[in-house]
């Protein structure tokens, strides 16, 4: 059984002209299950796994604010730690201090282009709209940003379901004339419903859509949309 995130890449490569060896090559897995998922385009399908809770689940926050006032070493942070309870491994402490020096560390991106046809980039964002009679309306602004040629398609909706989101892909497809071949997203909910093991675990739903389309989603790295 492989993973949707698998499953993505498989068509991606695809649609880049790899054959079925080469998908199989590059990503690890066997030539037959390359074959069996281009051929029946069915996503992949796996029980669902309680998310094992961790002994430094209490002290993640502790740990952000050490880092923002200093960049301190995981040791240091480790000791700090046990005077307050905290009896887990410093693996665990090591790997967390890593993850958030990196998301501290980590640049935003700036405008870029890339080849024509080749990538769009999606946002979500929410605007207040204050009415004639004073009262505030929120509406949720749906933007699609060709990376190329810069052409914009932007929809007001009023509220944001993964209906109206899916809807606002379509409609923009149409008005910019086709589609990229892979669409660039911040860590919406409607596009990654969770984190496991520092991987994104995508919205089944969205998947499917995407498959239909035949666009490959990518993710920005957390904390730099």
């Amino acid at each position: 059984m492989i993973t949707l995130e698998v499953f993505v890449d498989i068509f991606s490569l695809r649609n880049q002209g790899f054959s079925m060896r080469a998908i199989a090559k590059k990503l690890g897995i066997h030539r037959k299950t390359v074959k069996k998922y281009l051929e029946g385009k069915m996503l992949p399908t796996y029980r669902k796994t309680k998310r094992k809770h961790s002994k430094l689940d209490p002290y993640r926050q502790t740990i952000r604010d050490f880092l923002e006032n200093d960049d301190y070493q995981a040791t240091w942070i480790h000791d700090r730690l046990r005077n307050l309870g905290y009896d887990g491994s410093y693996e665990t402490v090591k790997i967390f201090v890593r993850e958030v020096k990196e998301q501290n560390t980590r640049l935003a991106y700036i405008r870029f282009e890339t080849e024509p046809g080749l990538q769009g980039q999606v946002d979500f964002g929410d605007f207040q709209v204050r009415e004639p009679d004073s009262s505030t309306t929120t509406l949720h602004a749906f933007e699609l940003l060709l990376g190329f040629s810069r052409g914009m398609y932007v929809e007001y909706v009023e509220r944001c379901t993964m209906e109206s989101f899916l809807d606002c892909h379509i409609n923009a497809f149409k008005y910019l004339g086709g589609v990229p071949a892979e669409i660039l997203y911040d860590n919406m909910k409607n596009v990654v419903i969770d984190r496991r093991d520092g991987k994104a675990v995508f919205n089944v739903e969205f998947i499917h859509f995407a498959n239909h389309y035949g666009f490959t989603p990518k993710l920005c790295p957390p904390y730099s949309p």
